[in-house]
């Protein structure tokens, strides 16, 4: 009887933040606007339910051990079933009790922080759809599962970068990060589609008791290649991890947050979820190993030469996270997620506490004449100064991974998408030539233009129809 309330209990977790979103979005319909300290309340209540939910889940591990608890199907037709499945072991339990931590102390600093904000119901309302999401990611017991959380997680962080949507620059970088997590969520949904061909099922349970029995196939390698790939996009690791610095346009408590904390360790925690998948193949380890190794040697040198502060914190968290891929690669799992928590918490008080550093380090520069700036370029005085100033170009450029993505990917896609429009468009008019049954007439075309916008369709006459008079 107490394992299934525990279990009730724990799955609540993500539904709580879900509830309260769409309760304060139902408050805004009559075309009233609720006062903060309304959305304060509602949004603080159940961010308190949820972590309650986490210590049942902590409660139930600590008590009973890992627990697969099935709620049935949402959908089930021929042989593809979608399961309704949560899986509570120490690694969801722990991340699941850290999550609503964060997000609580994130709610608590914002409801000051964001005080008579043109945008305060809006944050709220994103704040506690990514709260649901992140919740479902770490205690989804299937890959659905955990692909609906992952979009939610991403949808949310994309529209709290272009918070202040006036300006065009948080929306430009908001449309990086969107396009970044769509090509690379393209990597989870082949995975789940390549475990239903390989194991025929998604449930995480199901997968690592099948493991044994098909390990060594190149089905397995390209479900591994395919979850690797997913969680670099989401935590920004080399070579499209150049989203990271431009998702500092958002509030200071989203940055925080999402690329400090909970949403940029996501691909990390994929890793850790999936390890006993990932463990079949060597090649998708050594793959783990360089991009991570690449990663924290470039973000480390970026971060050195950042000219703002929550820059550098951003290139910093990706040079961590490089090295939390190296540990998952080398199979050093436990150390992987103490290191996730111990760094989340950091960069998370780094992000909040970023203008109160800055006063603190000039405070600390005029006591004692020296900062921790002039300590790292004494350091760099061994080095050639030819080679220092040419690795200071590079980490003041990021190494060139953007311009040479776009020369390489970006602009041949591009030119691919406009060459397929205009044969898409050359294929409607050869269409539209054709005569409509019963009339001579030939049908208008209407075909979008590169924009996207729909043209008016230019005349064609009919064989019958006289040409017009030329005006003077």
């Amino acid at each position: 009887m107490l394992p299934d309330l525990l279990s009730a209990g724990f799955a609540l977790a993500p539904v709580w933040p879900a509830l309260a979103a769409i309760l304060i979005a139902l408050l805004l319909l009559p075309r009233t606007r609720p006062s903060e300290r309304l959305v304060a309340r509602i949004t603080t209540a159940a961010v308190w339910l949820s972590l309650v939910s986490a210590a049942c889940g902590v409660l139930l591990h600590l008590s009973h051990g890992p627990v697969d608890y099935r709620l049935g199907n949402w959908y089930d037709a021929a042989e593809y079933s979608f399961p309704l499945v949560m899986l509570f072991d120490g690694l969801s339990a722990a991340m699941s009790a850290f999550v609503a931590l964060i997000v609580l102390t994130t709610v608590r600093f914002s409801v000051t922080y964001l005080h008579r904000e043109p945008g305060f119901i809006r944050f709220f309302v994103l704040t506690l759809f990514f709260a649901a999401g992140m919740q479902l990611l770490v205690l989804a017991g299937s890959v659905e599962l955990l692909f609906i959380g992952w979009e939610f997680v991403g949808l949310s962080s994309v529209l709290l970068v272009a918070f202040f949507h006036e300006r065009a620059m948080p929306v430009q970088a908001a449309l990086r990060v969107l396009v970044t997590y769509r090509v690379c969520d393209i990597g989870l949904l082949l995975g789940a589609v390549g475990l239903h061909h390989w194991l025929g099922t998604t449930v995480w349970v199901d997968i690592f008791a099948a493991l044994p029995r098909h390990s060594g196939t190149a089905a397995g390698l390209a479900v591994a290649l395919a979850l690797v790939f997913a969680a670099m996009g989401k935590s920004a690791q080399f070579p499209v991890g150049g989203w990271l610095p431009r998702a500092m346009e958002g509030p200071t408590a989203s940055s925080a947050v999402f690329y400090g904390s909970l949403s940029v360790h996501a691909g990390v925690f994929l890793l850790l979820r999936a390890a006993p998948l990932i463990e079949q193949s060597l090649t998708a380890r050594i793959v783990l190993v360089v991009v991570g190794l690449v990663t924290a040697v470039i973000a480390a040198l970026s971060s050195q030469v950042s000219a703002d502060a929550k820059s550098a914190v951003a290139h910093a968290t990706a040079s961590q996270v490089g090295l939390m891929f190296v540990e998952c690669g080398l199979g050093f799992y436990t150390l992987a997620t103490i290191h996730l928590i111990a760094h989340a918490t950091l960069r998370y008080y780094q992000f909040l506490r970023t203008p109160t550093a800055l006063h603190d380090a000039l405070w600390q520069q005029a006591a004692l004449g020296r900062t921790d700036s002039d300590e790292a370029a004494a350091r760099w005085e061994g080095v050639a100064l030819v080679r220092r100033r040419a690795l200071y170009r590079l980490a003041l450029e990021r190494f060139a991974v953007e311009p040479a993505l776009d020369r390489l990917v970006t602009r041949p896609i591009m030119n691919l998408s406009r060459l397929l429009d205009r044969l898409e468009g050359g294929l409607l008019a050869l269409h539209g030539r054709q005569p409509e049954a019963g009339t001579g007439a030939p049908l208008p075309v209407m075909a979008p233009d590169l924009n996207g916008a729909i043209a008016p369709p230019s005349p064609v006459l009919a064989p019958d129809m006289p040409a017009p008079e030329a005006r003077t």
